[in-house]
C-alpha cells in the first residue's frame, strides 16, 4: 500500500497528461491510502474541473460516485482525522518549522503527511512539489521518484 494524495488520486478519475503514468502505478498495490479529507479535496477539484469545462457537465458527479464506490470498496482506505492524526500534525509542524530555515508546509499538506504516518505509510504518491519536498523532509520516500 502507498499513501495517494488527493492531487494523485484525480488522475485516477479523470484524464490528465501523465494519468497513464499512476493509472499504472495504482495497479501495483492492493489498496491506496489517504486522508478523509481527501473526499472533500476530490469533490472540490472535480466540481472546478466541470466548471472550467475541463471534464463534461455532469460529470463531476458520476466520477464523485466512482471514488466513492472505491472507497466502500475497500480500493480506497480513508484514514480518519482523529487524535492521532493531531498528534502526528503537531509533531510535523514543528519539526518543518523548527527547521533552519522553516521548511514551508501548508496546512493540509501536513494533514496528508500526519495520517499517512499514522497508517504507517513509507511512500507518498504526490505530484505536487511542496507536498513532495515536505514527505521527503519528513523521511517518506515518494512517487513518482525525484
Amino acid at each position: 500500500m502507498s499513501y495517494w494524495d488527493t492531487s494523485c488520486l484525480v488522475k485516477l478519475y479523470v484524464t490528465e497528461t501523465d494519468s497513464a503514468q499512476f493509472d499504472a502505478y495504482a495497479l501495483t498495490t492492493s489498496q491506496m491510502v489517504t486522508s478523509e479529507i481527501a473526499r472533500f479535496e476530490m469533490w472540490t477539484t472535480l466540481r472546478r474541473k466541470e466548471a472550467e469545462g475541463q471534464i463534461a457537465p455532469g460529470a463531476a458527479r458520476a466520477l464523485f460516485q466512482l471514488f466513492k464506490d472505491d472507497v466502500t470498496n475497500g480500493e480506497i482506505i480513508l484514514i480518519p482525522t482523529d487524535g492521532a492524526v493531531k498528534t502526528a500534525f503537531d509533531a510535523i509542524i514543528d519539526h518543518c518549522h523548527g527547521h533552519l530555515p522553516p521548511l514551508p508546509i501548508r496546512t493540509l499538506d501536513s494533514i496528508h503527511l500526519a495520517a499517512a504516518r499514522v497508517a504507517h505509510e513509507s511512500e507518498i504518491v504526490t505530484a505536487d512539489k511542496r507536498l513532495r519536498d515536505a514527505a521527503i523532509f519528513e523521511g517518506f520516500s515518494v512517487f513518482p521518484p525525484p
